[in-house]
Formats: C-alpha cells, sequence, structure tokens
C-alpha cells in the first residue's frame, strides 16, 4: 500500500534553480502536500523557524551556508535528506555523522525520493 504525503510540509534546499524546481516537481508527483524552497541553509534555516517541516531535502555545496552547517544549526528540528552530487563515502559520512537521515545522489529519481520520503517520516513518527 502506497503512503500518502498530502498532509506533509517538506523543504527542499538547494542552491542550483533548475535542480531545486526538479525536485519540487517530482515531490508534487508524489502527492507532497507543502513543498517549499529555499536556495542556501541561511534561507532553508529562516523557513524552519515559520514552519514545521515533516522531512527536509537539503544540498550538500551551498554558499553563504552550505547543507553540513545547515544540518548541525538545525540540530535535529526535522529529518534531513541530503542531496548532492557526490557519491565519496567521506562526504556521505560527513552528512550521516551531522545527524542527516538519509543520503540521495543526484540525479534525482521519483523512486529514490520517495524511499528516503518515506524513510524519514517513519525516522519521525
Amino acid at each position: 500500500m502506497a503512503v500518502s504525503f498530502n498532509s506533509c510540509a517538506v523543504l527542499v534546499v538547494e542552491d542550483e534553480v533548475v535542480t531545486r524546481s526538479v525536485s519540487v516537481r517530482l515531490l508534487k508527483q508524489l502527492g507532497v502536500g507543502t513543498v517549499i524552497e529555499a536556495a542556501d541553509g541561511a534561507e532553508a534555516l529562516a523557513r524552519c523557524n515559520r514552519v514545521d517541516f515533516d522531512a527536509i531535502f537539503c544540498d550538500v555545496d551551498m554558499v553563504p551556508m552550505g547543507g553540513l552547517a545547515f544540518l548541525e544549526a538545525l540540530d535535529g528540528r526535522a529529518p534531513v535528506i541530503m542531496l548532492t552530487k557526490h557519491d565519496r563515502s567521506d562526504v556521505v559520512l560527513s552528512a550521516l555523522r551531522s545527524g542527516a537521515t538519509g543520503y540521495l545522489v543526484k540525479p534525482l529519481t521519483t523512486f529514490g525520493l520517495r524511499e528516503k520520503l518515506e524513510k524519514a517520516l517513519s525516522a519521525k513518527g
């Protein structure tokens, strides 16, 4: 049985506009009810101060505040799935040690997003 995401609020933190819009589109195709965007970690923290997100998809490489710094500043307020082009084990381990719930290597797919979102929601609840 498929999980329904229509009552979920998800934040997409990505500095590349095209990648961010693709992520948003894929999440909406999965039926996510609320999808909010941020261009970097600092903007994402401001969004997190106004909305309680069920899950956050966050790029690793961003300026001025990157994904790992955002993850540490967020301090466990929501499950975070890191998004990146890196598949090196040191980057993956850094993200997981910093508290990431999961990790997805770009390019993103609806299958990968669904799988990680389901895991994030089960970890939260």
